[in-house]
């Protein structure tokens, strides 16, 4: 089959197109909404700025695929095959690309993937940088190495997901699920994880600079050594904390709560902690160089008192 026989029969009605051979061809532009392309090779085909809302497209092959500005709202694409596909500035908002769905290598930069239902897709290596996932379902996703810079995940749920070395650079993050996603040595700097929730997530050699990290639980995780450096703590609760030779340079912990944290040799160059109590926390070594600790409760449990210099 070609493109032309294939837009004569859908404008004569046909809809069901299962298992045909497409790879190559260019349909560039054609409106083909809730057309079923089950099983159908369109390897290497130009779909881009097509029309296919509301499609079947199960174990669909479109890898290496153009569909750059095409419409998938709404599709059913388990099973599908996106590898190495450009997708860049592609509505996907309402799909279903779960169940084992293969995204690796695909460009999704500036794609709309709202509220879809992404869960088990793999996405290794991916570019969906800019892209908007907001309220989108990637529970299981395996996301490792992909780029996800500057992209929305507002809401989203990546509980359980495979984050690692991936980059979520000045991402939105902010109310996301990332209960139990392997974050190891992902690039997290400058994203903001305001109540967010990482209960069990992996976070080693995580790096946090720059991070927003209003009302999040931090409660179990051990940040000795992490890199920590201009990121938002204000008002966090860093009890009993292991914060050993980390890097607060230029962190603003306004507010939070040191009680009894480990703060031994860890670079505090330039943080805020106004009002933040100290009681307790072991400070041996720790880089001091100015520190604005206005109304700070010191480990001793004394206000600080800033030192006055003597009038002659």
């Amino acid at each position: 089959m070609d493109a032309e026989e294939l837009l004569a029969k859908y404008t004569e009605g046909q809809r069901k197109f299962s298992s045909a051979k497409l790879s190559g061809v260019n349909i560039q532009g054609a409106d083909l909404s809730e057309i079923d392309l089950s099983s159908a090779d369109f390897t290497g085909a130009d779909l881009s700025e097509a029309k296919l809302t509301k499609a079947v497209l199960t174990s669909t092959n479109f890898s290496s695929a153009l569909l750059s500005g095409t419409n998938l709202n709404g599709v059913l694409g388990n099973y599908i095959n996106l590898s190495w596909a450009d997708l860049s500035g592609a509505d996907l908002s309402s799909a279903k690309l779960n169940s084992q769905s293969n995204l690796s290598n695909a460009n999704l930069s500036g794609a709309n993937l709202s509220g879809a239902d992404l869960s088990g897709a793999n996405f290794n290596n991916a570019n969906l940088s800019g892209a908007n996932l907001s309220g989108a379902n990637l529970s299981g996703a395996d996301l490792s190495n992909a780029s996800l810079d500057k992209t929305n995940l507002n809401g989203a749920n990546l509980s359980a997901a495979k984050c690692n070395r991936a980059f979520f650079r000045e991402a939105n993050l902010s109310r996301a699920n990332l209960k139990t996603t392997n974050l190891a040595g992902a690039n997290l700097a400058g994203a903001d994880l305001s109540r967010a929730s990482l209960v069990g997530a992996t976070i080693t050699d995580v790096n946090f600079q720059g991070v927003k990290l209003h009302a999040v639980n931090l409660e179990g995780f051990d940040l000795s050594g992490m890199n920590l450096a201009q990121a938002d703590l204000m008002g966090a609760d860093l009890r009993e904390k292991n914060l050993r030779k980390t890097s607060l340079q230029g962190a603003n912990l306004e507010g939070a709560n040191l009680r009894g944290a480990d703060l031994i040799r860890a670079n505090l160059k330039g943080a805020n902690l106004k009002r933040a109590d100290l009681t307790d926390a072991r400070t041996y070594g720790v880089n001091i160089k100015d520190i604005d600790l206005a109304g700070a409760i010191m480990p001793d449990g004394e206000i600080y008192k800033p030192e006055t210099s003597k009038k002659d």
